[in-house]
């Protein structure tokens, strides 16, 4: 009887025994669980603060880039309005680059042929550019010189060697004038020459040379 007793109390303490096992286990499932969980939480956290920073970083950039077309398009307006005869005569275009807005001034109407001083029509132009350009402080200004791919005649090689040294030194007498008369801030202004290297049209007729003769004003929007 007693042995009875003690194989039943036994059957019993096996049975709870493999009852806790059970427990224990799915307790420690739970545990690897959340332990695993924690760690995909942590991941997401990570990777939502990460795109977060992204968007902020679009939103800014985006931001920026309306800043810089809406300044561009109030630059060129005033612009259009300014130099709107030379323009209508088609004297001087002016274009807008998505970044940046270029201003062309075509064949003579700043310079005379074969010479890199203004001429006075070009002073009163560049004057009137120089007054709106100064209200404009979050922009640079580069100053590109080009030229036709006609060799210079042997009276201005005593002057210049070159398309090369022409289309830069009116670069420069440009980038000069704006800051001596026309008050513009010298950190703001770069000039350059690019002989007849960069043409818009073909050299092998006189329209098409007229058209590469010309001087570039580029105002580039300070990011």
């Amino acid at each position: 009887m007693k042995y009875m007793k003690l194989e039943a109390g036994l059957h019993s303490a096996e049975k709870q025994a493999v009852h806790d096992k059970k427990k224990i286990k799915e307790l420690a499932d739970a545990q690897s669980n959340y332990e695993y969980q924690k760690i995909i939480n942590m991941q997401l956290a990570g990777r939502i603060k990460k795109l977060e920073l992204e968007i902020k970083k679009k939103q800014s950039v985006i931001k920026l880039q309306k800043e810089i077309i809406s300044l561009l398009d109030d630059t060129k307006k005033t612009i259009e309005t300014s130099l709107k005869d030379q323009i209508a005569q088609q004297k001087i275009e002016v274009v807008n680059m998505e970044d940046k807005l270029k201003v062309i001034f075509i064949d003579k109407i700043l310079f005379n042929s074969g010479c890199s001083d203004i001429n006075n029509s070009g002073k009163k132009l560049l004057l009137r550019m120089a007054g709106f350009l100064r209200d404009y402080k979050k922009q640079n200004i580069v100053i590109e010189g080009h030229t036709d791919n006609v060799p210079l005649k042997a009276r201005l090689k005593k002057r210049f060697a070159g398309n090369w040294e022409l289309s830069t030194a009116r670069a420069a007498a440009i980038a000069r004038f704006l800051q001596k008369k026309g008050g513009l801030d010298p950190k703001r202004l770069s000039a350059c020459g690019y002989s007849s290297y960069r043409p818009v049209a073909s050299n092998s007729t006189e329209k098409g040379r007229r058209q590469n003769r010309r001087i570039e004003i580029i105002l580039v929007p300070v990011k």
